[in-house]
């Protein structure tokens, strides 16, 4: 029993950190900017970017002020297209922000909720590039990309969902039920989480990530290519899979106290 109950609380922590990345994936997927970009909106139409560079600028800028239109047509965001039986387009696949690309209201609540914590997670988005290196049609862009330290938002939230299943009755899945349906519907913990993160950034609140952007040219204009590596470094390491010690004793905690509730 012991056995099998650690192997089901395994995967229930695993599926903790996965249930809440995807539900910012949904959104992320992923504050104003003051940098303007050569492709930037503005009452003047301005040239589309010129250089990989300028390319790289306009969509960390894009990316940032989470205007989606210029980052869709200067990058490779846009996957496919879901059609029905009947051939009529259902859904469209995105690499990043694909919750808020949905043909749906920007009035309803659930754009609004991953509108909301989308602003949230790029609001202290910057970056540098370091290195720019063209070969005719493709091109490698080194950078350095800052951003609010997802992956420890997420450990502290998850944390804090192993706090209210010990503290809960019986196997504390009901609350564990209720935590995700409050994510799902609002987000607004991990909102009020990070909010607690960007005031104490000497404390571990923003992670620094090299990666290497790739850029190419499509019918003559260059693009950026948003790989898993660069969408995790702007998306502040939100997709690392490792556990810290912390964690790791807190389920450990959490193993101890549902096997006691299991015998009982």
């Amino acid at each position: 029993m012991t056995n099998l109950l650690s192997a089901n609380l395994f995967r229930l922590r695993k599926s903790i950190l996965f249930r809440v990345t995807l539900l910012l994936c949904a959104a992320a997927g992923l504050g104003a900017v003051l940098l303007l970009c050569a492709c930037g909106k503005s009452e003047t139409a301005a040239p589309p970017p010129a250089t990989p560079k300028e390319a790289a600028e306009c969509i960390l800028a894009s990316i940032k002020k989470l205007d989606l239109e210029t980052l869709n047509q200067y990058s490779d965001n846009y996957v496919e297209t879901y059609h029905n039986w009947l051939g009529v387009p259902t859904e469209n696949e995105y690499r990043v922000f694909n919750e808020l690309l949905q043909p749906r209201s920007k009035r309803s609540k659930r754009y609004q909720s991953a509108y909301k914590l989308d602003q949230k997670i790029m609001e202290n988005l910057t970056w540098e590039i370091t290195d720019v290196q063209t070969d005719k049609d493709t091109a490698a862009l080194d950078m350095v990309i800052t951003n609010i330290n997802m992956a420890k938002v997420l450990e502290i939230y998850e944390n804090q969902l192993i706090e209210n299943m010990l503290e809960s009755p019986g196997l504390g899945l009901a609350q564990f039920a209720a935590d995700m349906a409050e994510l799902a519907a609002g987000k607004d913990t991990l909102i009020s989480i990070i909010d607690d993160m960007t005031n104490d950034w000497d404390n571990g609140g923003l992670v620094s990530i090299r990666v290497t952007v790739s850029a190419y040219q499509d019918n003559g204009q260059w693009k950026i290519h948003l790989s898993q590596d660069f969408i995790n470094a702007f998306s502040g390491n939100m997709y690392t899979d490792t556990d810290t010690d912390h964690l790791e004793e807190k389920a450990a905690e959490l193993e101890y106290e549902l096997e006691k509730k299991w015998e009982n």
